[in-house]
């Protein structure tokens, strides 16, 4: 199963007040070159894959360079629907040599890990509780991208999608993308990876662009089992974090075994150019009339088309200009994609669905294709405030 099918379900999402437990009475250790964050929400049917993914880090610690001494890697977690708490536990060796997760602190969950606010606090912690020169980001749930389910984050009453997926007593909460860019510190960290589908759109990117220094994803689905750790994690936990290797790692990982696989990793500066190129070419063109041979990364209700052909879909070439606006486009994309892979096969496991040579790496919305509530919020993003005319 992958990570979206329990999202067609939800039909709230809820955030909660920080409320902490006692600290463990552990020393604090001393500034590291890196602290990885993996934020984890499995209190969903990704409960089970969130342990194998701990398996999988587990297996990777002995390979991670300087880790508990120079780099430190924590995860933040709320481990199933039935768990009463949260917790932010660290990537420790044991007195005898055996690596696990120990418990720096403990949350309870009347407050949403899905809540702006609760990630925040979790982001005060991480400073507090693991120092560092420099921060890497792993988000690691279900996603929608930019698309919004409206939460009004109450609990367990009063409800009415996106990153996450936090279900407790009856309700369900997700982060829209503007809230998730309100809750993560300008500058903060290095790299934001999204473990998570449909996360790699252009919406998202642009939202994100004053976050961080590279922003990594899928612009489809990922499958729950997500990254294979044991492998990336050595790469994503260096000093100097080796983001295009670890991109190529997990799309060699099921395009080997021949599974449908997407991923990109992009630098966020030069994305102010990407705009413009797009809003230049939206200007002087005309709207596609119709989605028809565009690739759709989405198999959920609105769907996601490819950014590239869609930006060059408005483009009429027999008007003066219009190669030289391509060309513009063309340069500014290139000039910020770190690595990009796209398979021929699709999620619904058709051949030759996808073809890779048209993969912009980046999904992006066909306006006027959602319901008025989601088409009205698209226009408050950012990208679509800067790019259309």
């Amino acid at each position: 199963m992958n990570r979206f099918l329990t999202l067609l379900f939800a039909i709230a999402l809820v955030c909660v007040l920080p409320s902490c437990g006692d600290k463990k009475d552990e020393p604090k250790q001393s500034d590291a070159s890196r602290t990885v964050l993996i934020y984890a929400v499995a209190s969903n049917n990704l409960a089970a894959d969130l342990v194998s993914d701990k398996n999988e880090m587990i297996e990777a610690a002995p390979n991670v360079a300087g880790l508990g001494k120079d780099v430190r890697v924590l995860l933040y977690s709320v481990s199933s629907q039935a768990a009463t708490m949260a917790t932010l536990t660290e990537l420790r060796p044991d007195p005898s040599g055996e690596w696990s997760f120990q418990e720096i602190k403990s949350y309870d969950r009347n407050t949403f890990s899905t809540d702006p606010e609760r990630m925040r606090e979790i982001f005060t912690d991480l400073r507090a509780e693991a120092p560092a020169e420099n921060y890497g980001l792993i988000l690691w749930s279900h996603g929608t991208g930019w698309i919004p389910n409206f939460s009004d984050h109450q609990l367990p009453e009063g409800m009415k999608r996106s990153y996450g997926m936090d279900k407790y007593q009856g309700v369900t909460d997700y982060c829209d993308v503007d809230q998730l860019a309100s809750a993560i510190p300008d500058g903060m960290f290095d790299y934001i990876w999204f473990d998570l589908c449909y996360m790699m759109g252009v919406e998202v990117v642009y939202q994100l662009r004053n976050k961080c220094e590279f922003i990594a994803g899928y612009p489809t689905e990922d499958w729950s089992m997500g990254m294979n750790y044991e492998t990336t994690l050595p790469m994503l936990a260096a000093h100097y974090p080796d983001l295009k290797g670890a991109g190529k790692a997990f799309f060699d990982y099921y395009n080997d075994q021949n599974q449908a696989v997407t991923v990109t990793v992009m630098k966020t500066d030069g994305l102010e150019r990407l705009a413009q190129a797009a809003a230049d070419i939206y200007a002087a063109g005309t709207r596609p009339a119709s989605a028809t041979g565009l690739q759709n990364y989405s198999r959920l209700k609105t769907p996601l088309y490819d950014f590239g052909q869609f930006t060059k879909r408005h483009l009429n070439f027999t008007d003066p200009g219009a190669a030289e606006l391509e060309a513009e486009f063309d340069e500014a994309l290139r000039d910020i994609t770190v690595y990009a892979g796209c398979s021929t096969r699709n999620f619904n496991g058709t051949i030759n669905a996808f073809d890779p040579s048209k993969y912009s790496g980046l999904s992006c919305y066909f306006p006027g294709t959602a319901s008025d509530q989601t088409e009205t919020y698209y226009y408050t993003l950012d990208w679509a405030q800067r790019v259309n005319p």
